[in-house]
């Protein structure tokens, strides 16, 4: 926790306000698009009454800087670690938000409501993408574009190239925030060293990045996390991001899985898919909330 508060020095503001057992930090970011206040770090007790004083607390240091709305929980940025899960507890996912179930009661209780929600799901590898990422990928390496695997510590050799697709691909996504390298390569993605990971990367025929999925292993053995995908602007509804997605799943397949865990998709998201019963499995939902002042 110590090293990700580091992640407040870009914040505009930010203060830790505690009542009895319950504590967290207020937090404005005039570069998040439409709300520029919110909470997060929190630590809530189980106990309803020092949480309702925390958030009048926290609420009424908003009013007096002339905020109209809060959401939360949102650690400064959306690189980092926010949201909180809304069902799906007894469901233990790689990562996760681990939450306990009165969070969401309580927040809800105090007038909050879901503004942006995601879903995480297993997912059958052979599913209805698959056949057509094939065929994309195939188009793709007859029109002279490159896909290139990388495995564990090979991946943060083009780990530059990853965040320069993710700021072009995120830019304009709910709640996005631009963060200087250096701190996406300390703070966020220096906890992906412990996995073992595995990105493909495409490039244009002049060897130029484009797009790039990524996923790992559990460190338990018992799933593969599909984490993250991005395919630039320029490049998107052309077939990259289906033909990278074939890639991932054809790895995933040949590695012994018959499933994977698309993990934390944003629901509003105009790119989102789901897919049938038989297919998407073991649903687990996560939001953050907004409340008008």
């Amino acid at each position: 926790m110590e090293k990700e508060l580091d992640i407040l020095q870009l914040a505009d503001y930010s203060e830790q306000i505690t009542e009895g057992d319950a504590s967290a930090y207020l937090i404005v970011n005039q570069n998040i698009p439409d709300y520029h206040c919110m909470f997060g770090f929190t630590n809530l007790p189980d106990n309803f009454e020092d949480v309702q004083k925390l958030f009048e607390r926290i609420e009424n240091r908003a009013r007096s800087f002339g905020f109209k709305n809060i959401i939360g929980p949102l650690n400064c940025s959306t690189w980092m670690n926010y949201r909180w899960a809304i069902d799906g507890f007894d469901t233990k996912l790689t990562p996760d938000c681990d939450n306990p179930a009165y969070y969401v009661d309580f927040i809800k209780k105090l007038g909050y409501e879901e503004l942006y929600t995601y879903r995480s799901a297993m997912v059958k590898v052979d599913n209805p993408l698959y056949a057509v990422g094939e065929q994309s990928y195939q188009e793709k390496i007859q029109s002279g574009f490159v896909f290139e695997k990388y495995n564990g510590e090979e991946c943060f050799t083009i780990l530059e190239q990853l965040f320069d697709i993710s700021c072009d691909a995120f830019s304009e996504s709910e709640l996005y925030c631009d963060i200087p390298f250096d701190y996406f390569k300390n703070l966020y993605a220096e906890k992906l060293h412990a996995l073992n990971l595995v990105v493909f990367l495409a490039k244009t025929p002049d060897k130029k990045p484009i797009g790039y999925v990524l996923g790992y292993p559990s460190q338990d053995g018992k799933m593969f996390v599909s984490k993250s995908s991005a395919v630039k602007k320029e490049f998107q509804k052309h077939g990259f991001y289906t033909a990278l997605l074939y890639l991932g799943l054809k790895h995933i397949k040949e590695s012994g899985y018959d499933e994977t865990l698309f993990h934390f998709q944003c629901e509003q998201r105009k790119s989102f898919q789901h897919f049938s019963e038989q297919i998407e499995t073991n649903i687990k939902r996560y939001a953050v909330f907004k409340k008008e002042l």
